[in-house]
């Protein structure tokens, strides 16, 4: 392995880091100037000063060659996600907001992963900065650092791919264009331009409505939503904004952020028959509009108008479908079908290429095929049958990479119920912490369903639940392959 290219790559995703860090310093300092209750400056300067520090300390010799392959990729996509949610736990440590360092881990590694389980009961009453930073965490790992890197470092080498393949959702990942570091900046601006279109969406409509939602709330929901992780500024979520309009656009903007964002280039280049014929997309649409009637027709009953029901599910089902994990109802209170389905949302989880988590549509859409040609296969054994996907032939080193996916996710999952189930808590609690964790969503039933948190869990299950989290983010690959003696060997 080229250990000097490792270092000098994570070096600049540490000044990266560094940087980033910069705005909620700045937020940090309108707000004391502004009169409001606000942190110390050291919260920010510390954490950003270390960052640049040890960035510079890795990049101070440039190596004489950059080149990265498949084994360095991964081993920069695991320690970079690890080194950048302990460097941006430091805040929340060093302002006294979570003391425990644990405690700050888990919520910044949820941050960053977009998962939004969180440790934290109150949350309103906390400095404007530290609540801006927990939420700019999700915009940051919504597409992720290491793709930011790609985009605004320029002479990215066609190596860059490994270190993309990564990091990106899915079983493969797509370019837009032959370059990938101009791939990346397409979809980031993208990314970017659906954010800023969300957050005048919600300032601006709410003073149309009457609701008046402030605008650093516009700001910080749209980064929870864009990130599709789900930390909101108030108590209650989006339920203590108290308005139908703002929970719409959180419904609508969800589903937006659930597509691959593939499909907005496409869009934007009036491809419009590349979106029409993409079987994902249209899976994703299916089971998205199908669970949201028959979760209606479930829970109709409860509610006194069948406008609220709608609402809620469509909401709910956004929510687990994209992984958000913002909540407007106690879906803990819904009868058992409307839980089934809501955790096998959470399951299937968004589109490849998308912020959403899960296991992704494109490899349920895959299984299924898979499913079908075995099955026309007992019955003509000595038939060739291709699986196609968008009405292309799938080369063989993708399905295996996807039947290798699902084989370490059910044995991951497993092994964390069993470590997680020490704790003592129920059997709903268990199994649903490890999947909302593992699958990037959030909230789980019972004691971390919608109105619970995970702050009860003991160390060893938050330890367990951060590498969940930071594995389902980043598609297990890159941080088993740092769990491997052989990642390590000369060969």
């Amino acid at each position: 392995m080229n250990y000097r290219s490792v270092g000098y790559l994570l070096g600049k995703i540490l000044i990266i880091l560094a940087a980033l860090m910069v705005l909620p310093l700045l937020v940090l300092f309108y707000y004391k100037m502004q009169g409001f209750k606000e942190t110390e400056y050291p919260s920010f300067v510390i954490p950003i000063a270390l960052s640049l520090l040890l960035g510079l300390v890795l990049c101070a010799k440039k190596p004489s060659s950059v080149k990265i392959f498949a084994k360095e990729g991964l081993v920069i996509c695991g320690v970079g996600w690890i080194l950048v949610s302990v460097l941006g736990s430091l805040p929340f440590v060093i302002s006294g907001c979570i003391p425990s360092f644990i405690d700050a881990f888990f919520e910044t590694a949820s941050g960053f992963t977009t998962t939004g389980a969180s440790i934290l009961s109150e949350i309103s009453s906390m400095p404007k900065s530290i609540l801006f930073w927990r939420s700019f965490t999700h915009w940051i790992g919504g597409m992720g650092i290491l793709s930011f890197m790609i985009a605004i470092i320029p002479k990215s080498r066609g190596n860059s791919m490994f270190v993309m393949k990564a990091e990106v959702p899915g079983p493969k990942a797509g370019k837009v264009n032959s370059k990938i570091s101009t791939s990346a900046r397409i979809l980031y601006i993208i990314y970017f331009a659906i954010t800023i279109i969300q957050i005048f969406v919600l300032y601006i409509g709410s003073r149309i409505t009457g609701d008046n939602i402030r605008f650093f709330d516009s700001v910080v929901t749209a980064f929870a939503t864009a990130g599709t992780g789900g930390f909101s500024v108030l108590n209650n979520s989006i339920l203590g904004y108290h308005s139908i309009f703002v929970e719409w656009v959180c419904i609508i903007f969800m589903f937006l952020f659930g597509v691959n964002f593939n499909l907005y280039y496409y869009l934007i280049t009036k491809r419009f028959s590349l979106i029409y014929k993409d079987e994902e997309f249209r899976a994703y649409l299916i089971i998205n509009l199908s669970a949201v009637t028959l979760i209606t027709l479930n829970i109709m009953s409860s509610y006194n108008h069948i406008s609220a029901a709608i609402r809620d599910s469509f909401f709910a089902v956004n929510t687990a479908m994209s992984t958000t994990g913002f909540c407007t109802a106690d879906f803990n209170t819904w009868p058992s079908l409307s839980k089934i389905l809501l955790i096998l949302l959470m399951f299937i989880g968004s589109s490849a290429g998308s912020t959403g988590g899960g296991m992704k549509v494109s490899r349920i859409v895959l299984y299924a095929k898979q499913a079908q040609r075995d099955l026309r296969l007992m019955t003509r054994p000595n038939t060739v049958i291709n699986i196609r996907m968008n009405n292309r032939v799938l080369d063989k080193n993708i399905i295996k990479g996807v039947n290798a996916y699902l084989i370490l996710y059910i044995l991951t999952m497993c092994i964390s119920v069993v470590v997680v189930s020490f704790n003592g808590f129920d059997t709903t609690t268990t199994f649903t912490s490890v999947i909302a964790c593992f699958n990037n969503i959030g909230p789980g039933l019972e004691l971390v369903g919608p109105t619970g948190n995970y702050a009860d869990f003991n160390v060893l299950s938050k330890l367990v639940l951060i590498f969940d989290m930071l594995a389902g983010r980043l598609e297990l690959f890159p941080i088993l392959v740092l769990l491997s003696p052989n990642t390590y060997k000369k060969i």
